[in-house]
């Protein structure tokens, strides 16, 4: 069914047939009810909805008759579960299963201001459009009564706020001339709200139309100092000063002008001082701006549009990628852009919409100027990037969708993307270089030690060292965190820091510093593990349970309870998420570091009869396959 109290009081049956409600007291209750849809009505607030102050003596008798009535007409115009309900001292509308237009209005509301919030305006103003959409008058229009008048009174200021804000969204997108009329009503409705008198006013003056907005200034003001005795607000106050002077709201409406010096913007973070090792990396990376594969000039051609670097959890693609932008940026002469897009992160991914804004305003475009769709943007980013050499370093990204309107237009400039998806998608439709980024070397990584501890301290204790960086699985993330713990301990030796972190319990925790969240190796891992289908995440966490680093298909089947087939293409998405590695046909190993994690979910969200079970199916697979094979050796 459909309750619409967004205007008259109506209610549409199952097979779209207008119910009839049968007098104005049997309405009032019901209007009542459903401005509290979901909530329990007491009964004395259903008599004062509906006598206001003058109830007769066989009020509540009355209020279980209409009740009745109303449950029974209720009844007959669908057939499921009741919809009006007794409910302690009152009764209850329950809307699961039916539509409530008061509801689909304030859940509209809320989806349009997540997307304003996450940087994408035009959606969020059709969101509000459709809202404001669902509004046929004013609420239960033509019933009245002043428990009615009370409860409709926050509806209605949801309905104006939701109009500021759609409305604010449209200046943002520079739609001015377009608003004029609609605000121009919306003022004359409500003459004394300041906001659309101010967006009435903004509109006018940034339309062109600086007479106008003077004279719908003029009139508000002395309307308001007559009725109110007041003067307009702050804001108002200071967009009439910028009429009278003609200020930067009216040259924000004029057409850009060519500008003669476009921005060279230079947005790379920091390069990393403890950065070692990654040779042949870098060498690859080169090849993206040298079909030779050498460090080139610097007017050398690109060779390739776009590079990927790609690997797991903490091998170091930011750091990688920043390091080699910093050593290659003199072959950019028309600047650098740099974006985290927040792909493996604890809040929401960053938009294309919202990066696309970023770098448009950092390639000199006046935020009134970005359009307002996708589309429209990406094809202004490409227009601007045409004919110049930036480097464009898009950080974690999460998908290739999240890229693609990223992408320069042009083999001039060069975008560089990490991210711990392999996005195959990108080298299979876009040409992208893809470098996959493992663990340090064992010499590699005892040098990172070296760079954080004092190269004293690894000289002196060479054996340890390599013990130590073993214990962190020559993970970059890991390394840095030991020896950063390491450099506040000066009197601890490697060896007695090795044997701690390598027959600690929990390693994990060893591997995190106090009071920084983020330099966590567990937190690190939990990013890639919450980006998984749940189907991916069970595997993962049944994988910590198998003795040793490596399995395989059939045997990591067993462990699941799943058939090989099904399980095959699990293990390949685990692969793309670098959660684990190939190790040969049909085989896979998981990182020492990874399997503690593993392990650590399956005791966490894994019950302890499903440990148990996993463990004995493949203790029965081995054993299986274990038997032949020996008889077959041993005959």
């Amino acid at each position: 069914m459909e309750f619409r109290i967004l205007g008259p009081l109506e209610v549409w049956t199952d097979d779209g047939r207008r119910a009839r409600t049968e007098g104005a007291k049997q309405e009032l209750m019901l209007g009542t009810l459903l401005l509290n849809a979901g909530s329990v009505v007491p009964v004395a607030r259903l008599i004062d909805a509906v006598w206001d102050d003058e109830p007769p003596a066989t009020a509540h008798r009355q209020i279980r008759n209409l009740a009745g009535l109303l449950r029974r007409k209720l009844a007959a115009a669908h057939d499921g579960p009741p919809v009006l309900l007794t409910d302690g001292p009152g009764y209850r509308i329950a809307p699961n299963g039916h539509q409530v237009d008061a509801l689909a209005f304030a859940h509209r509301v809320s989806v349009a201001r997540r997307l304003a919030e996450r940087g994408e305006p035009a959606a969020a103003v059709q969101e509000f459009r459709s809202a404001l959409g669902l509004w046929r008058g004013p609420v239960l229009d033509g019933l009245s009564g002043s428990l009615l008048a009370a409860g409709s009174v926050a509806l209605n200021e949801l309905r104006l706020t939701a109009w500021e804000n759609c409305l604010d969204l449209e200046a943002e997108l520079g739609r001015h001339r377009q608003t004029v009329p609609e605000l121009t009503a919306l003022v004359a409705e409500h003459p004394l709200r300041d906001r659309f008198v101010t967006q009435l006013v903004r509109a006018l003056h940034r339309a062109g139309r600086q007479a106008d907005g003077l004279a719908a200034y003029r009139r508000f003001a002395r309307q308001l100092a007559d009725e109110l005795g007041l003067d307009p607000g702050p804001e108002l106050q200071l967009l009439h000063q910028e009429l009278l002077k003609d200020g930067p709201a009216a040259q924000a409406a004029r057409p850009p002008r060519a500008r003669q010096h476009l921005p060279r913007p230079a947005q790379l973070p920091p390069a990393l001082a403890t950065f070692v090792g990654r040779r042949a990396e870098l060498g690859a990376l080169d090849g993206l701006t040298d079909p030779a594969g050498s460090t080139g000039s610097a007017g050398s051609a690109v060779a390739a549009g776009i590079g990927v670097v790609t690997g797991g959890a903490g091998t170091g693609k930011t750091a990688l990628a920043v390091h080699w932008a910093h050593q290659v940026r003199e072959r950019f002469p028309d600047g650098q852009l740099h974006v985290n897009l927040r792909g493996y992160a604890f809040g929401p991914p960053l938009t294309p919409y919202e990066a696309l804004a970023r770098f448009l305003r950092a390639l000199g475009t006046d935020r009134e100027q970005i359009p307002g769709t996708i589309d429209e943007s990406a094809a202004l980013y490409r227009s601007l990037l045409a004919d110049r050499r930036v480097l464009i370093l898009l950080d974690n990204a999460r998908n290739a969708e999240q890229v693609r309107p990223l992408l320069p237009g042009s083999a001039a400039s060069l975008a560089l993307v990490t991210s711990r998806d392999g996005l195959a998608g990108l080298t299979a439709c876009d040409g992208a270089r893809r470098l996959v980024l493992d663990v340090l070397p064992r010499s590699e990584a005892v040098e990172l030690l070296a760079r954080i501890t004092g190269a004293h301290r690894t000289r002196a204790e060479p054996r340890a060292a390599a013990e130590l960086a073993a214990a962190c699985g020559h993970l970059p993330l890991a390394l840095g965190i030991a020896a950063v713990r390491l450099a506040e301990r000066p009197h601890r030796t490697l060896v007695e820091h090795a044997a701690e972190l390598r027959d600690a319990e929990d390693r994990l925790t060893a591997l995190q510093i106090d009071g920084d969240a983020t330099s966590a190796v567990r937190v690190a891992f939990d990013l890639s593990y919450r980006a998984l289908q749940p189907t991916a995440q069970r595997l993962f966490r049944l994988l910590g349970l198998a003795p040793g680093s490596c399995i395989s298909t059939a045997a990591a089947a067993a462990l699941s309870g799943s058939a090989p087939a099904e399980t095959r293409p699990v293990l390949e998405h685990l692969a793309a998420a670098h959660l684990l590695d190939p190790a040969g046909p049909d085989r896979y190993r998981m990182h020492d570091l990874l399997r503690c994690y593993a392990a650590e979910r399956a005791a966490a969200e894994t019950r302890p009869d499903d440990r148990a079970a996993a463990r004995e199916r493949l203790r029965s697979w081995y054993l299986h396959h274990a038997e032949p094979a020996a008889r077959l050796v041993t005959p």
